[in-house]
């Protein structure tokens, strides 16, 4: 995790006692701040049979990003 990832959720979990479930979801920004990325990562850990992997990524602009905030806020409605 960098100085700029914050960690939105991490959960740990034994759905038996031969394995463990990880999930966590972050929020980035890019090196250019231009970019907001959240990330999805989730892993299996298995006793019997080899654990996997897999991380997700989305990304959109922080522009875009505010400007939807601008135009969905309550401030506006009223």
């Amino acid at each position: 995790m960098t100085d700029t990832t914050m960690r939105l959720h991490r959960r740990l979990r034994a759905p038996d006692p031969d394995s463990l479930h990880c999930r966590e979801f972050e929020l980035n920004l890019t090196n250019d701040k231009r970019y907001l990325i959240l990330s999805r990562y989730t892993e299996l850990y298995c006793r019997e049979r080899p654990g996997w992997d897999l991380v997700h990524h989305h990304q959109v602009p922080v522009a875009s990003l505010i400007r939807w905030i601008i135009s969905n806020s309550d401030a506006e409605k009223n």
